[in-house]
Order: structure tokens, then sequence, then C-alpha cells
């Protein structure tokens, strides 16, 4: 009987965790023409940080400072919803997630052209709990003109821990940058 019932809340979990859209940020050339790959730019001035329970994972390799030694790092004011927005040369994005507990997440930023995508990898073998973390991440100092941002939350799956092809846009905006 106990199986069961741990098999239903896995199977619940599960269903729960694959049912975002199935998408992935893709460019395609106009009237079928194929375009040649385009090449990450690796000058970008980010950093990421999170807080709640997968905090604890990224606390020894985050990139993000501990006690703001980045004075122009655009902090979210409270009560500022999830999102992606622009913030003078920066661009600032925020995503809440209620995951299964003993999860982690790791956070990686791709600019190729005027496409930035937030990259959120998550792994570890979930526990029979259920918590909740914020993902923060900053493009600063970026020039002038026009963004779509992405947000991509990939991973290995939370019952074996193995990685899965699935990726998931969890968040999309196009942002101006005066």
């Amino acid at each position: 009987m106990r199986t069961d019932i741990f098999f239903t809340i896995i199977a619940g979990c599960l269903f729960c965790l694959s049912c975002n859209h199935q998408q992935s940020p893709q460019q395609t050339g106009n009237g079928g023409e194929s375009k040649p790959p385009a090449i990450a730019d690796s000058s970008l001035n980010t950093s990421w940080r999170v807080k709640g329970c997968a905090e604890k994972a990224t606390r020894s390799d985050t990139k993000f400072p501990p006690s703001g030694e980045y004075n122009d790092y655009p902090d979210l004011q409270p009560g500022d919803e999830p999102g992606i927005k622009a913030n003078g040369d920066s661009i600032v994005y925020s995503r809440f997630d209620q995951h299964l507990c003993c999860r982690q997440v790791k956070v990686t930023i791709d600019k190729t052209g005027n496409i930035i995508t937030v990259n959120e990898f998550w792994f570890g073998k979930g526990c029979k709990c259920r918590c909740s973390s914020t993902v923060q991440a900053v493009i600063r100092r970026l020039p002038k003109g026009e963004y779509q941002v992405y947000g991509v939350a990939t991973g290995t799956d939370p019952v074996d821990d193995k990685p899965t092809a699935g990726r998931d846009t969890v968040l999309r905006q196009l942002l101006t940058i005066n």
C-alpha cells in the first residue's frame, strides 16, 4: 500500500515537472535559407545567484559574490515580480520555481547576436518533499539595442539523476537597452 502511494506521488511530481512548455529558442532563416552557425559571445559581464532551497548547492561555486562586491548589480526591489527586465545597461532575470527538495541548480548565460539565453541546469536526485527557490541573473554593460532574452530550464531526471534531452523555455522577453 505504501509503495503504491509513493509511486503515485513520484509520478505526480514527474508529471508536474514535465508539463511545462517543451520549447527551446530557435532561429530559422528567411524562406528556408540556411544561416551559418552563430558564435556565442564570451565577453559577457554576468553574475547569478540562487535564494531558497537550492541555494546550498551554489554557495561554493557561484559566480555571484556573497556580500555585494558588485556595486552595479541592479537588485530587485521587494515586491518585484519574477521576470526579465531592463535596468539601465543591464538585464535582470528572476524566476521563482517550486521543485523537489535536494535538487540543485547552476546557471550559464549565452549571448549570440542579440539573443541572450539564461540556462538553468537542474540536477541531483529529488527528495520526497517540495521546496522553492528564486534564480536571479544579471547581464551587465550591454550595448544599446533590442534583445530577445530566453530563460531555459534543463538538467537531469529527478528520479535517477540521468541527463534528459528536454529543454523548457520558462521565460521569454523582448527588451530594449537605451
